[in-house]
């Protein structure tokens, strides 16, 4: 018996999509869903390349959107044409790998939930980068609405979801086939740079956008425009960092305040620095590359003793797997990075055993670590002198 045919002719899962000359991704993301879905819904905004023709292959029903760059508005109009009970959103360039069927089930007798969380991970890592956690499946009701012109998101009776009302789903993972560094650095400059400056003008940018542009920016080379933004995103979480409260749009804010206590650390104004790592790990403990910076803050200051503890939890936090997990960060920062640090932290302190251990250890993340190389190899000549 199929999948469709257990639930009767009203649809119950269905996937959601929106597209734009993404032939060379749509089959293998409508393929992967096909075999679990009653429903599949496509929206076009504007394809030149046959993207259209490729999704009714796979029997989906096709609808067409006047790109107005905004994603969320293409995205709630995919959703007026759902008729399934729950949705599942996938982009063209990913793909579901379902590791148990029995998730049809859990959404069949869970009558009270209202959304999923999937892993999503990236097919080739970009620079080691740890999974993210999307909502990404959730219940077709009217009062779930996406809003934000670009990077859109998913929301409840106008509000975000509280933690108690999306769940982790982990019988099905999302797996991103990342386009290759000169489309997405096309798709920077011509469409999303854009799009957020004509925002910026219009109406202002949110905290979260404003950090998306910096970084665009910086990628595009921009780095005059960047410093602007960085500049402006301090000074907006500036009221945070002195009350002790953080922006209630959270999801993204450890990421942002490693950055800014990153840059504040390269430019020596170590007050800064310190002000945003006390409040950052006030405030999410457990996200590594906080930890990081505050253990380089504090080496750089001088106290090597006092820096130990922060790359041990970095260590800690890797190996128990109990990080943030709403941010993706760069894996190295649980591995390679602390246990690299932790040996130039002992050698301030000229214990030598220690960071000899400490090197061993980086290199037993990355054989290639070079400064575990050469750091082993002078503390080596220290004791054959």
């Amino acid at each position: 018996m199929t999948i469709r045919a257990a639930f009767g002719p009203k649809p119950f899962l269905s996937l959601c999509t929106i597209v734009k000359n993404e032939s060379e991704n749509l089959s293998r993301c409508l393929a992967s869903v096909q075999p679990y879905a009653d429903e599949i819904i496509v929206v076009d905004t504007g394809s030149e390349d046959g993207t259209p023709e490729i999704a009714s292959q796979y029997g989906a029903k096709v609808g067409y959107f006047e790109w107005c760059d905004d994603f969320a508005a293409a995205r709630n109009y995919a959703l007026s044409l759902v008729t399934g009970e729950w949705i599942l959103v996938l982009d063209a360039d990913e793909e579901l790998v379902v590791k148990s069927l029995d998730f049809i089930e859990i959404l069949k007798s869970q009558p009270a939930a209202l959304a999923y969380s999937i892993i999503r991970t990236e097919v080739k890592p970009q620079a080691g980068m740890t999974p993210l956690h999307m909502t990404r499946l959730f219940r077709n009701l009217p009062e779930m609405r996406y809003v934000g012109r670009f990077h859109e998101q998913i929301q409840y009776q106008n509000r975000n979801f509280s933690d108690s009302e999306v769940s982790i789903l982990d019988s099905v993972r999302v797996w991103h086939h990342a386009n290759s560094h000169q489309q997405v650095a096309a798709k920077v400059v011509n469409r999303n740079i854009p799009i957020l400056e004509q925002a910026r003008q219009a109406e202002g940018l949110s905290l979260m956008l404003l950090y998306s542009l910096a970084g665009m920016y910086g990628a595009a080379g921009e780095e005059e425009k960047a410093r602007d933004c960085w500049e402006e995103a301090l000074e907006r979480l500036f009221p945070h960092l002195i009350d002790g409260q953080p922006p209630e749009e959270f999801g993204f804010i450890p990421s942002l305040v490693f950055t800014l206590a990153g840059r504040s650390l390269q430019n020596q104004d170590y007050e800064t620095t310190m002000l945003l790592c006390q409040r950052g790990l006030e405030w999410c403990p457990n996200y590594p590359p906080l930890n990081y910076i505050a253990g380089m803050t504090l080496i750089n200051l001088g106290f090597p003793l006092g820096a130990v503890a922060y790359f041990e939890n970095c260590l800690k936090l890797g190996k128990d797997s109990s990080y943030y997990t709403r941010e993706p960060f760069e894996q190295s920062f649980t591995t390679t990075e602390p246990a690299c640090c932790l040996g130039l932290a002992y050698i301030n302190m000229k214990r030598w055993s220690d960071a000899r251990s400490a090197f061993e250890l980086a290199l037993a993340f990355d054989e290639n670590c070079i400064a575990a190389q050469e750091n082993l190899k002078k503390i080596r000549q220290i004791f054959t002198e």
